[in-house]
């Protein structure tokens, strides 16, 4: 009977094995199943940005806008400038002299050099703008006019009477010039047949939107 005896010791033998083999692999399933469902672990540094790809095809270009209105832009014009004439000229004649800088040979072949004089009144009663040139008559006998020439532009007072002395060349006292380039438009205000010197000073600041 003692065959049947070992025989039975290695059935328990085989039985113990596979079952260490069960609970083995149970484990395996159980550790592989929690690191699955497990947190995620502290996020790396970010990699370096890579390179920029190729440009894209450049966009079709966009419908062209509507002119404007041709503007005053190239007006130019100076500050009031007080005048260097003196009150008590024993000379027939005098003059001094105001840079312009924007005066070169276009200007003075096809721009439009205007030239104003003005006495300052009294408060309350407005300041009195002649064009230049400009002639006195009755008691102040005196001509004020004035020449350009390229970067300058020269004031010159004269007495009316051959031989007389000027007197008081500080009646106009101050004096601003306006330079309109050839081919300059105002928005259709500004025709060919247009002489501006003929123009008052207001109504010229008007046309170009100078201001005073």
């Amino acid at each position: 009977m003692k065959p049947k005896k070992n025989l039975k010791i290695m059935k328990t033998n085989v039985l113990s094995v596979k079952t260490i083999l069960i609970m083995a692999l149970s484990m395996a399933l159980v550790t592989s199943c929690s690191s699955e469902d497990g947190e995620d672990g502290a996020t790396g540094p970010q990699g370096e940005q890579g390179p920029a790809g190729p440009a894209g095809p450049q966009g079709e270009q966009g419908a062209q806008g509507e002119q404007g209105e041709p503007g005053t832009a190239n007006v130019m014009y100076s500050d009031w400038v007080d005048t260097e004439l003196g009150n008590s000229i024993v000379a027939s004649s005098a003059s001094f002299d105001i840079e312009a800088p924007e005066i070169g040979p276009d200007m003075l072949n096809l721009g439009t050099i205007l030239v104003y004089g003005r006495r300052i009144e009294l408060p309350g009663d407005g300041n009195v703008v002649y064009p230049l040139p400009i002639v006195f008559g009755a008691a102040r006998q005196q001509s004020y006019f004035f020449v350009a020439t390229s970067d300058n532009i020269r004031i010159t007072v004269h007495a009316n009477e051959e031989g007389e002395s000027v007197g008081d060349g500080s009646y106009l006292e101050q004096y601003r010039y306006v330079l309109i380039p050839g081919g300059v438009s105002t928005s259709g205000k500004l025709t060919p047949d247009m002489d501006l010197s003929k123009m008052s000073y207001e109504e010229v600041i008007e046309l170009f939107n100078i201001p005073e």
